[in-house]
């Protein structure tokens, strides 16, 4: 990520340089925000008197959730053979890091008012989940039927994502506040929200012949085991985002 990042700050410093006589990109501003998509940095610049243009990169820390479900103690077999229900806590963990790309309109250029279109570019996995309670040793040998593949445990465990789109376009509104006098400094407050498809859940599954490969999870597979939480995430096809930016013009 490094490595797109540096290159794309760098470009917008020498191409801001040489624009300024055109009356685009005249002014360099760097940023800090925090929000639903967790913490970043960024670039701003001026395109006109309508128009700001920003790019830069956030990422969401890791955030953990425990849950205990139930898990039969055979799993393929069907009636009494399944034994007892069994408690299993399983964690999921959010993460997300984008890179970000931003162009804000101005309808009245007199106060701070903005509306802003962009594209978010990240990782396809934005939730991994396993179980934390060790699986008895059937779960290794019988599995979940999958498209020809089986999803079953690895040492009594499983381990599945959740994959949402990588491109993901925004759109939202926002408002910018002056905190000092030169406005040299300022905040801005933006809310909206990106699309980033239908997420889906995956997990590694073995074929008859050949290798492993991560396949998709339909909720419908689950038979409400997970409580109906996978099919929750599969009709969540928008993020909010709502973030506080800090900027200090650079030039």
């Amino acid at each position: 990520m490094k490595k797109i990042i540096i290159p794309l700050l760098v470009f917008l410093l020498s191409f801001g340089a040489e624009a300024q006589e055109s009356g685009f990109l005249n002014h360099l501003s760097a940023g800090l925000q925090i929000g639903s998509d967790g913490l970043g940095i960024e670039l701003a610049s001026p395109l006109g008197s309508s128009f700001r243009a920003r790019a830069g990169y956030s990422f969401l820390p890791s955030i953990p959730y425990r849950k205990t479900v139930s898990a039969p103690e055979h799993p393929g077999a069907v009636g009494s053979a399944k034994g007892k229900d069994i408690p299993v806590d399983a964690k999921a963990s959010l993460h997300m890091s984008d890179i970000e790309v931003f162009l804000d309109y101005y309808p009245m250029s007199y106060n701070g008012f903005h509306v802003s279109a962009g594209l978010l570019c990240g990782s396809r996995k934005v939730v991994s989940i396993k179980n934390v309670t060790p699986l008895p040793d059937d779960y290794n040998i019988v599995g979940l039927d999958v498209d020809g593949y089986t999803v079953k445990a690895v040492r009594n465990t499983i381990e599945g994502y959740i994959a949402t789109n990588s491109l993901r376009p925004y759109l939202g509104v926002g408002y910018d506040i002056p905190i000092s006098s030169d406005n040299r400094y300022s905040l801005s407050v933006d809310l909206g929200a990106f699309y980033w498809g239908k997420p889906e859940l995956y997990a590694p599954g073995e074929p008859l012949i050949g290798d492993w490969k991560d396949v998709r999870v339909p909720s419908s597979t689950l038979n409400g085991r997970d409580e109906g939480l996978v099919e929750k995430a599969e009709r969540t096809s928008f993020y909010p985002l709502l973030g506080v930016h800090f900027y200090r013009v650079l030039f």
